[in-house]
């Protein structure tokens, strides 16, 4: 959706509706447009998205109302039952042997609606009667492709003040138009760069020695991060129109020192929901170190089944839960990783080769091309030609790459965002900025004829 070109547009003529709609009807114009927006990709997901957002309506009101009338039991059993068919539904969709097609966004708005549910059940929310603020929680349109995975009770909430939104806050436009800015160049000018070189080094890995492939894990660590979080700068931009701020999904998760942290900076929506709902609810760290361990172990072997159906991604998932619990021997044991922030890249982009890979097979025979073949300085060039890396093409990466890490340096050490960062320079710099960053894009963005919204790797999820 952010890729096409009609993009801008839509987005347009939303702002416009609803901000010349009588403020009651806000709410309303975000929902359609988040439905226009689905049948634009997929009238088949829409049907589902409508499908599953009047059925979870209805749920939480029945599980409420049982609740009301003293019938606690059935209330529980209701609720088990609902969260037991959202979790039968992802699973018949994804991991079934049907030729069902997956609909964009089911993964993201299922555990949305899992939570919900889990929280009318326990009491910590209201079930919601208006269903144009449901329904827009599971549906608007800036995030329901890829998240970031809301809470109800701080994207509820947000809606219901939709009336007291003005259209001219210079510094709320400002900081929306910066994420889009840079979610569109970590998107457009570093990850879309990175994907050429990287499909070809994980299609064709028998002709390139281990000098290559681990440049291709160095370049998918760098593509997966710039394309993931590139997509929810621009999410969190385009709701920031609306004046609705979104969850931060990524606060420079390269940066840590270990894996717990970088679990904590990595897909934050995803990591903390799995943590509300899972991890916790099993005992979490309450029931001594060993259950601990065990918890961890089936959070991030459920984190990979929830990526995909192939072993290489529950492999992916266990590797993570094997760093967890070793970084956890460590904390407990008061003692430093040693080179915490190298080891943890170099472990985190070790996972990427399963979770790029199409099969177990061709990441295993990835591996061992890289660890056996040695490096061959006389193929470089050669190596060059193939992927394409001529000298301009590895400035822009460079650059691109540079560019990305002192941000995100930069962030981490103020414990804030860009946007936020920018809004605080005088004029002149803000335009700077902007200026710099729009023509990096226009001249060094991958767009065009064959660009798609395919190319968002968290849409296959």
């Amino acid at each position: 959706m952010f890729g096409s070109m009609m993009f801008p547009f839509f987005l347009g003529m939303v702002v416009l509706v609803f901000f010349l709609v009588p403020v009651k009807y806000r709410p309303v114009v975000l929902l359609f447009s988040s439905y226009l927006a689905c049948a634009f990709i997929s009238l088949y997901a829409l049907a589902v998205l409508a499908a599953v957002s009047v059925w979870v309506w209805a749920e939480g009101i029945w599980i409420e109302n049982l609740q009301n009338k003293k019938k606690g039991s059935r209330g529980k059993i209701a609720a088990v039952s609902a969260v037991c068919s959202c979790i039968l539904l992802l699973a018949v969709f994804k991991y079934g042997r049907t030729k069902l097609m997956v609909p964009i966004g089911l993964s993201f708005y299922i555990f949305q609606a899992i939570g919900y549910l889990a929280d009318v059940a326990s009491g910590k929310c209201s079930a919601e009667r208006n269903f144009s603020f449901l329904g827009c929680y599971f549906a608007f349109f800036p995030k329901f492709v890829s998240g970031p995975i809301e809470r109800e009770y701080n994207f509820l909430s947000q809606i219901k003040r939709l009336e007291k939104v003005r259209f001219w806050d210079r510094g709320r436009l400002s900081t929306a138009f910066t994420y889009i800015l840079w979610g569109y160049f970590m998107k457009m000018v570093v990850a879309d760069r990175l994907s050429m070189q990287v499909s070809i080094l994980f299609d064709k890995p028998q002709e390139f020695d281990s000098f290559w492939l681990m440049l291709g894990v160095i370049f998918y660590t760098i593509q997966i991060y710039c394309d993931f979080a590139g997509y929810s700068y621009i999410a969190i931009g385009c709701a920031q129109i609306f004046g609705i701020e979104l969850a931060q999904n990524f606060k420079a998760p390269y940066q840590a020192k270990n894996i717990s942290e970088f679990w904590r900076r990595w897909h934050v929506s995803l990591s903390s929901w799995l943590r509300d709902y899972i991890y916790i609810p099993l005992g979490g760290s309450r029931k001594g170190f060993g259950r601990k361990c065990i918890n961890t172990m089936i959070v991030f072997i459920i984190c990979g089944i929830w990526h995909g159906a192939g072993f290489q991604f529950i492999l992916w998932g266990f590797l993570h839960g094997i760093y967890s619990v070793i970084d956890s021997l460590f904390q407990r044991n008061k003692r430093k990783v040693p080179a915490g922030r190298l080891l943890t890249f170099a472990e985190v982009a070790f996972a990427w080769i399963f979770f790029r890979a199409e099969n177990l097979g061709q990441a295993w025979f990835y591996i061992s091309r890289m660890m056996t073949t040695g490096i061959h300085v006389e193929q470089i060039q050669s190596g060059r030609e193939i992927l394409g890396l001529g000298g301009v093409e590895i400035f822009v990466i460079s650059v691109g790459i540079f560019l990305v890490w002192v941000v995100d340096e930069l962030c981490s050490r103020k414990q804030t965002h860009l946007p936020i960062l920018i809004q605080q320079r005088k004029n002149s710099v803000r335009y700077l900025i902007f200026y710099f960053l729009l023509i990096g894009i226009l001249i060094f963005g991958i767009y065009g004829p064959g660009y798609h919204t395919e190319q968002f790797i968290y849409m296959q999820f």
